[in-house]
């Protein structure tokens, strides 16, 4: 490659890398980034302590807001970082303490167990909004997911709090441990996989009557409950079913253990 070419290719990648961080500003108690993601790829959000709310936006621009909520202990314990990955995406993390660092996959490290029991107590709450076909990620530990709107991909997950989604298209994903889950689902394509799984709390999923997908509903204390006609394989027991509804395909699994799990029609 000749070597103006060569400098032109590294100036346009430098750009993309810089671009997110240029975006941003943070006043100490709301930290805020805007910048455009690629239709098709995904904005990856990472909060440790707090929720996440994401709905479908108008412009062409994802828009962050993350506001922290200080009870005891210096804001600047909560700091922010963006990342532009090679493939496209966009990571953005809360981090606590220094001892944590944003990387493409997420944050790394943990948060000192001193800070803790000195009583150290701030929350972020983020909030966004993500223009259509943009795809969505969304990760906490000690916090509700709420995901509405949405016209693309979302994979979402927590540990202690609810996850609630809603699409009118593309592939789910949604998980927690301590928590409920509810899905409302749009038009889907292809056959790739889905799950909706907590271990404490009951799990609802809304399908399109036209779903075609093989079935696995499984719980260990609650019943399972479905709306869809279902070719059953093998024995139907109280607490699970596996089947095919419709055509069959892809794999769609519907898990709790201590809870309820339920397969509805959505009317959509």
């Amino acid at each position: 490659m000749p070597l103006h070419r060569a400098l032109c290719v590294a100036i346009a990648l430098a750009s993309l890398v810089a671009a997110p961080l240029r975006a941003q500003t943070d006043d100490g108690t709301t930290f805020r980034w805007s910048g455009p993601v690629g239709s098709g790829h995904f904005i990856r959000l990472h909060n440790m302590n707090g929720d996440i709310r994401i709905e479908r936006g108008t412009g062409p621009t994802v828009e962050v807001v993350a506001e922290r909520t200080v009870v005891r202990g210096d804001p600047k314990t909560v700091r922010f970082d963006v990342r532009m990955r090679a493939d496209g995406d966009v990571v953005i993390c809360a981090l606590w303490g220094n001892d944590q660092e944003c990387t493409d996959t997420g944050t790394r490290g943990s948060y000192s167990s001193i800070n803790w029991r000195r009583g150290v107590d701030i929350s972020v709450t983020m909030r966004v909004l993500v223009p259509d076909g943009v795809k969505a990620f969304a990760r906490s530990t000690n916090g509700s997911v709420d995901i509405q709107g949405m016209t693309s991909e979302v994979d979402a997950s927590t540990t202690n709090g609810d996850v609630n989604v809603r699409t009118s298209g593309g592939l789910v994903n949604a998980t927690t441990t301590n928590g409920s889950v509810t899905a409302s689902l749009g038009s889907l394509t292809g056959d790739q996989p889905m799950r909706f799984s907590t271990t404490n709390g009951s799990v609802t999923v809304f399908a399109p009557p036209s779903l075609n997908a093989d079935i696995e509903m499984t719980t260990t204390n609650g019943g399972v409950e479905t709306d869809f006609p279902v070719t059953i394989s093998g024995r139907m027991a109280r607490n699970s079913l596996r089947g095919t509804l419709g055509q069959g395909g892809r794999s769609i699994v519907v898990r709790s253990t201590n809870g309820d799990v339920a397969l509805k029609r959505s009317g959509i």
